[in-house]
């Protein structure tokens, strides 16, 4: 069975526009959720989002061609072309790109551009629609714009799982190298529902934080206090490759993948199952399949009532008891929620806090939740040996999928 590692990485979200900018700011305990600025938001019940203020997607790609993708998408560029010249893929002429395939994951896609055509239609007629509307806005078309960019011929594949979207693409990647489908992989995840249609619709949900007069401690993922996720937008590309071909072409390995797990908790639409069953199996799964000593969990950790207690339940009865269980960190509290492009977001953040010996916090832990125990890494980045790390991503509908990996 063939071996699969990550090759490359790329990543934006409110911290940074590149890995090591927002990596360095996530460790730094810095916090990116703020006041709205993409729209108004008097009338909005909630008005905090971990926004990227200062991208250019003119930087990822022709000026002329913008207003044909969607944000998602335009993020999904930026994190991919970093994640390619990282690999040193990027305008490499020996590479089979029928032996080369992409993998993204988003939970809503286009849902600016959704909105907007949504209103022109209903106020001016289906003339006003925008022609470029529906391939700007599927969410497949995350893995159509980026294979066409870097010519890649291999498997087009697309995820659309909520907020397991982008550990389900990493998945996907995964498996299609394992069983032979492909060399080289792109796993993309990306998201940008930041407008009034996804703010107010989360919030009816009683979803979201209500801490608009203090939106750097709003999220507060396992905290006591905690009352709702704050949306965050962004995305995250890993190169994944056969070991084989990887040693072959002399490329710097960050990590193995050595694990996954799916499950799907069959229990409701958008409340986990209790004590976070379905969880459970999911990291027993990828555990089992590791058989490695686990060092640092990135929870889904998403700062809500049950996300939180359920899953610090299941992490526990997976070790064997809170006594077993390594440090665990949710790095929301810091960037949003970043719906579908967590799972990738958070699976990178993993990966280079192996590279850096560094285990990221969790910033606004103020009040203990006694039914929340375990070491969260409070407040402060931790020194520390990592050899081996878990990424948590679930999502509505009962979708769960976790990633390890392992340095090689």
């Amino acid at each position: 069975m063939q071996r699969v590692v990550v090759t490359g990485i790329g990543m934006i979200n409110s911290l940074g526009l590149t890995k090591e900018s927002s990596f360095k700011a996530i460790v730094d305990g810095k916090c990116g959720i703020k006041n709205i600025t993409s729209f108004d938001t008097e009338n909005m019940p909630i008005k905090i989002a971990g926004e990227i203020i200062d991208f250019n997607p003119a930087s990822v790609m022709d000026a002329r061609e913008v207003k044909k993708a969607d944000r998602f998408i335009q993020l999904a560029l930026q994190s991919s072309k970093e994640a390619m010249e990282d690999s040193g893929l990027i305008n490499n002429k020996e590479l089979d790109f029928n032996r080369f395939g992409i993998s993204s994951g988003s939970g809503i896609g286009g849902l600016g551009n959704i909105e907007k055509n949504s209103i022109a239609c209903f106020e001016k007629g289906p003339r006003r629609i925008n022609p470029f509307f529906i391939p700007s806005s599927l969410v497949n078309m995350l893995s159509g714009f980026v294979s066409i960019e870097y010519n890649l011929k291999g498997p087009n594949l697309s995820s659309v799982t909520a907020c397991a979207a982008g550990a389900h693409a990493i998945i996907e990647a995964y498996k299609t190298i394992v069983l032979g489908g492909a060399d080289i992989m792109l796993a993309i995840g990306a998201e940008s529902a930041i407008c009034p249609v996804g703010i107010g619709g989360f919030a009816a949900m009683k979803a979201l934080s209500s801490r608009n007069d203090d939106p750097q401690t709003a999220s507060r993922p396992f905290d006591n206090s905690r009352d709702g996720f704050v949306m965050g937008e962004g995305s995250a590309t890993l190169v994944l490759e056969s070991y084989d071909n990887a040693k072959a072409r002399g490329a710097n390995i960050y990590a193995e993948i050595v694990g996954y797990g799916e499950s799907g908790d069959a229990y409701h639409i958008t409340t986990p199952s209790p004590n976070g069953e379905g969880a459970f199996r999911a990291m027993k799964l990828a555990v089992s399949m590791a058989n490695s000593k686990i060092d640092y969990i990135n929870a889904h950790g998403t700062s809500t009532k049950y996300n939180d207690l359920y899953e610090t339940i299941a992490i526990k009865n997976v070790f064997g008891g809170k006594d077993n269980v390594p440090p665990v960190s949710s790095t929301k509290g810091q960037i949003g929620h970043c719906l579908g492009a967590a799972g990738a977001i958070e699976a990178a953040i993993s990966i280079l806090s192996m590279k850096y010996s560094i285990l990221p916090p969790t910033i606004n832990q103020f009040t203990r939740d006694p039914e929340c125990d375990l070491d969260y890494i409070p407040n402060t980045a931790r020194d520390a040996k990592i050899n081996c790390v878990m990424s948590n991503s679930f999502g509505f509908g009962g979708t769960n999928g976790v990633l390890i990996f392992k340095k090689i």
